[in-house]
């Protein structure tokens, strides 16, 4: 199967997202396949898939906001911060009043901070993942990433447990962003539950399961790069662009993408300086 383009799964839970797209790439039989974001087993929800030049878009969907439906147990922590972990401390369980819950979930709506991503991570630091030095109970510096939450829903706080709606830049660790919220009320906690619902412009609803998916669910590459709101520049004389040449384009967008007559995306541009445009990313179509 030779068609380019993204798809949209709906990842279940106990499994990797590269277990999941591996199982995609012999269901439809295709050369290359990646994604853009990867979840953990534990969640469930959106992964955006990318079906052979589809993986050349990756950087392209990487780099957008993400929202989240997630469930933090409070009292409790885990070495991964989520219940697929090992316990490693526990209190005694004591009152919580929703006011304060509400109070702290108001502190970090909107908020931009230096965010700590967790060891059970694959994050590289000197080539290495930051969850192998975990497991061989290696202690390293992790830096601190500046990530925004856009905007933080309190959905429910019952039994010990705050289910939330997170909007959120990329970079983003929910796990993270759970262990922060507990030391503001001044405990610990870790993630029961987690669900992507959006990824850029691409949301739940509008995923597939994979049981589902074929050939025909493929987005195709000048569709996916519409949909993920970036302009796209139709030209009929596209020789300098498959050269890799400078172009001059007349558009108030730093980032835009050409594509022939046929609508087959061929490069993606970068502004240089005023109309010069000079190319980003070439050969989208080879």
């Amino acid at each position: 199967m030779n068609k380019s383009g993204i798809i949209i799964l709906n990842k279940p839970k106990g499994l990797t997202t590269n277990h999941l797209i591996q199982k995609l790439k012999r269901q439809l039989n295709v050369k290359k396949i990646g994604h853009a974001g990867t979840l953990d087993p534990l969640a469930t929800g959106v992964v955006i898939c990318l079906i052979n030049n589809g993986t050349k878009l990756s950087d392209y969907f990487l780099n957008e906001n993400k929202a989240y439906e997630v469930t933090m147990k409070l009292f409790q922590a885990t070495d991964t911060y989520d219940s697929d972990g090992e316990v490693i401390e526990e209190q005694e369980a004591y009152d919580i009043s929703k006011s304060e819950v509400e109070s702290v979930v108001k502190k970090f709506d909107g908020l931009t901070y230096d965010q700590t991503p967790p060891m059970y991570s694959a994050i590289k630091l000197n080539g290495k993942k930051l969850y192998e030095y975990a497991r061989e109970n290696q202690v390293v510096k992790v830096n601190k990433r500046t990530i925004t939450i856009n905007s933080l829903t309190l959905e429910e706080f019952k039994n010990n447990e705050i289910s939330l709606v997170v909007y959120c830049s990329k970079g983003t660790y929910i796990r993270s962003l759970i262990v922060d919220i507990a030391a503001e009320l001044k405990t610990i906690a870790h993630v029961t539950s987690l669900n992507r619902i959006e990824s850029g412009n691409f949301k739940i609803t509008e995923s597939s399961e994979i049981e589902n998916v074929n050939e025909a669910k493929i987005i195709e590459m000048y569709d996916a790069i519409k949909l993920a709101d970036y302009e796209i520049i139709e030209l009929n004389d596209i020789l300098d662009v498959s050269h890799g040449k400078k172009i001059s384009l007349s558009t108030n967008n730093d980032v835009v993408f050409i594509a022939n007559k046929n609508k087959q995306l061929i490069a993606c541009y970068e502004r240089e300086k005023e109309n010069l445009f000079k190319c980003r990313r070439g050969g989208l179509n080879v």
